[in-house]
């Protein structure tokens, strides 16, 4: 709900002190993307959830987003059929994110999603993205 309210004062104060963030950029970048303030961190996440028509083009689709564990970590995945378009893991620490994982290159999620059609899925929390 904080990330796609657009307000990213709610964001930071989900955010430990020392929050870190690291995206693939989708791909798009030529190295990680990392971000190691609580502000940029905040605006990164905030754009990266708002919706718009060249990332369903980018995704193949309207994701819906769901809640999983990835390695152990909680997570929101972004899903088109039953594909795992991206995936943000988070470290929790004391009731607060102490750091972000991004990933939406496709060929960094081929084993998530693998894993993805095996899988249950509850509903998704968010229908069409």
């Amino acid at each position: 709900a904080a990330a796609t309210s657009g307000r990213t004062e709610r964001l930071v104060a989900m955010l430990t002190a020392d929050a870190t963030a690291v995206s693939d950029g989708a791909g798009l970048a030529r190295r990680l993307l990392r971000y190691k303030t609580r502000e940029r961190i905040a605006s990164y996440v905030r754009a990266g959830f708002k919706p718009t028509p060249a990332k369903r083009r980018l995704a193949g689709g309207s994701p819906a987003m769901h809640i999983a564990l990835v390695n152990g970590s909680p997570a929101v995945l972004a899903v088109v059929d039953d594909r795992v378009v991206g995936a943000v893991a988070f470290e929790v620490s004391d009731g607060k994110v102490a750091s972000l994982r991004g990933i939406a290159a496709a060929h960094r999620l081929t084993r998530l999603t693998e894993a993805w059609r095996q899988a249950e899925p509850d509903a998704p929390v968010i229908n069409a993205w």
